[in-house]
């Protein structure tokens, strides 16, 4: 008998238990998640935060660097905040002297922009050059984009030149971001001859888009 009460009363404590969890279930108890579960979240925002990441130059500063930089070695700085890509720091060559610049790199291999620095002082930035359309100036204009769009989306009376390489450049007075474009032209030597006075007529410029986009500190 004795055990038989015994029996009873657990079998009492178990309903009363399974009473009060359906109870709190009812009353909209959520079980708390695992911390484990909450640190896989916080991963998965901060892993799509870096897939989406953008860059946005400025007339003063790319994202979150004020430009021109400090005089100091950027490698390390660029590479924390670019982590969606590869920062690599890499010698160019041109006309004149080689010069050292930092290059930020797709997946594909493909170099979206570069930072160049002076032959003369590796820390002084010299140049910003925007490849690749995944990058934007604050005018909302991208590589690939018209001559149409630039003169939609930029004040000011925009003015062309083309140096003795046959590379034009669109920009406005004052500005620190001007375009190199491209399009369907023929330059003459003749042309050449006269850079001073050559100028794209508007016709030849609806036929160009912007190959790209560049960061030069005005004086």
């Amino acid at each position: 008998m004795r055990k038989v009460i015994i029996c009873l009363l657990v079998i009492g404590l178990i309903s009363c238990r399974n009473n009060k969890v359906s109870q709190d279930n009812s009353n909209g108890y959520i079980p708390a998640k695992s911390n484990t579960n909450k640190e896989q979240t916080e991963e998965s925002i901060k892993e799509e935060k870096i897939n989406n990441q953008k860059i946005v130059l400025s007339e003063s500063k790319i994202d979150t660097f004020s430009i021109p930089f400090r005089e100091k070695d950027m490698l390390m700085d660029l590479k924390n905040y670019y982590k969606s890509y590869s920062v690599q720091a890499k010698i160019g060559q041109r006309d004149g002297p080689d010069f050292p610049y930092i290059d930020i790199v797709k997946n594909d291999g493909k170099s979206i922009a570069f930072f160049s620095f002076d032959y003369e002082n590796n820390y002084k930035l010299d140049e910003i050059r925007i490849l690749d359309s995944i990058a934007t100036d604050q005018y909302g204009i991208r590589v690939g984009d018209s001559y149409q769009k630039i003169i939609e989306k930029r004040t000011g009376d925009l003015k062309n030149s083309t140096d003795h390489h046959q590379h034009t450049y669109l920009y406005t007075e004052n500005s620190n971001i001007y375009y190199e474009i491209t399009g369907d032209l023929t330059i003459t030597e003749d042309m050449l001859e006269n850079l001073e006075e050559f100028e794209l007529s508007e016709k030849q410029l609806q036929k160009c888009t912007v190959e790209y986009i560049i960061w030069r500190k005005r004086n």
